[in-house]
C-alpha cells in the first residue's frame, strides 16, 4: 500500500509540475507582444549593417596612388556574366580607391581574343530581367570607363559588330594586343585580370 501510495504522490507532484510550467509559458507568451512593443524600434530590426573584418581600414596619403590614374585593363579571357562582373567590379574599386584621394582615374578596357567575350555575353543577357552585366557597363561608360574593341579579333573570328552590346564604331582599334603595348607607352598601367 505504501508503495501505491507513494506513486500516487508522485504522479501528483509530475502532474503539478507539469500544470505550473504550462501557465508559466502561458503568461511568457502572452507578455511577449507587449515587451515586442516596448523595444525601440531600431532594435527590433537592424539595418544590413557594415561588414567588419576585425582590422581598421588603413590610412592612406593622399599621394598614396600617384602616377597609377592611368590604368589599361586587358582583357582576353572567356568567361560567363559572373566572371565578367568580377573583372568589372575590379575596374569600379580601382576608380573608388583612387576617388577617395581625390585622383581620377583615366581607365580603358582593352578587349581582344576570347575578352570580347565580355560585350557579346552582356549583349546575349540584356533582356533578362535579373542581367547585372549591361547595368555594369552602362555604369562604367558613365564614369568615363572606355570600352575598345580589336578589329583583327573581329575579323578573326567572324564577329558581327551588332553581336556586342553597347558597342560604337569608335570603340575599334587596330589591335588589342598593340593597344595595350601603345597605351603602355604612354604612361598606362597594365591589369590583367
Amino acid at each position: 500500500m505504501s508503495r501505491t501510495i507513494m506513486m500516487g504522490m508522485l504522479l501528483a507532484a509530475s502532474l503539478t509540475g507539469l500544470a505550473v510550467a504550462e501557465e508559466a509559458k502561458k503568461a511568457e507568451t502572452a507578455a511577449a507582444p507587449a515587451a515586442d512593443a516596448a523595444k525601440p524600434a531600431e532594435a527590433a530590426a537592424p539595418a544590413e549593417a557594415k561588414f567588419d573584418p576585425g582590422v581598421p581600414a588603413p590610412k592612406i596619403a593622399d599621394d598614396y596612388y600617384a602616377g597609377a590614374e592611368k590604368v589599361i585593363v586587358h582583357v582576353t579571357m572567356e568567361g560567363d556574366e559572373k566572371k565578367y562582373l568580377g573583372v568589372l567590379g575590379n575596374v569600379s574599386n580601382y576608380m573608388k580607391a583612387l576617388d577617395a584621394t581625390g585622383k581620377k582615374t583615366d581607365a580603358i578596357i582593352v578587349m581582344n581574343g576570347d575578352g570580347l567575350g565580355l560585350l557579346k555575353v552582356a549583349k546575349e543577357v540584356e533582356m533578362n530581367a535579373d542581367a547585372k552585366l549591361p547595368g555594369k557597363i552602362a555604369e562604367l561608360k558613365e564614369k568615363g570607363v572606355k570600352f575598345q574593341v580589336c578589329y583583327n579579333t573581329l575579323t578573326g573570328r567572324k564577329i558581327k559588330f551588332d553581336e556586342l552590346f553597347d558597342a560604337k564604331p569608335e570603340d575599334v582599334i587596330p589591335s588589342g594586343v598593340a593597344e595595350a603595348g601603345r597605351l603602355q607607352a604612354q604612361g598606362y598601367q597594365l591589369l590583367k585580370p
